[in-house]
């Protein structure tokens, strides 16, 4: 194997650590922030508000939760002679990229609604939502994005622990 990607292997669980610090940082953000801050804003605010958030964040979520997923799970592949450790890896990493599909199955119906009914309004057309269902929908994806924000911070914690073991692992390829 060559010396450039035997060094890039070497240094996965550090690639998955700061990915996946990015994604749970951000996850957290949004769920202790700016979910609340919008909501004390009040409905509209935050009905409108919810497009803006979701176009600058989800580009990067996916960028983070990949990186990190398949970094640790790689990482994870390599250790030899400790499966505790072995294992730790490959289940952050299996959350991470869990992540994924999470959120295109349960989460994306919720965003396309939210989103949909903000370009028919900017369009110039009537709402097609009425504010219960408007809180409702808010209120689902600040529930589902829990979900995200806790697997992730219990991932990227996991990972932490596995690299403050990292020195005394068995590394193989």
């Amino acid at each position: 194997m060559s010396t450039i990607s035997s060094s890039i292997f070497d240094h996965l669980d550090q690639v998955a650590v700061i990915a996946g610090g990015f994604f749970a940082g951000t996850a957290l953000y949004i769920t202790i922030g700016e979910v609340p801050a919008m909501r004390a804003f009040g409905l509209d605010e935050h009905w409108r508000f919810f497009p803006y958030m979701y176009q600058r964040a989800a580009v990067s979520q996916i960028i983070f939760t990949s990186v990190a997923g398949v970094a640790s799970i790689v990482h994870g592949i390599r250790i030899i002679r400790a499966p505790f450790h072995r294992n730790l890896w490959i289940a952050a990493g299996t959350i991470f990229l869990g992540m994924l599909p999470y959120t295109f199955i349960f989460m994306l119906p919720t965003n396309l609604s939210i989103i949909e009914d903000n370009k028919r309004v900017q369009d110039g057309n009537e709402s097609q939502i009425n504010l219960g269902t408007r809180k409702e929908l808010l209120d689902k994806w600040a529930m589902l994005h829990c979900v995200r924000t806790l697997g992730s911070i219990i991932s990227f914690g996991a990972m932490v622990f596995g690299l403050s073991h990292h020195k005394s692992l068995h590394l193989g390829w």
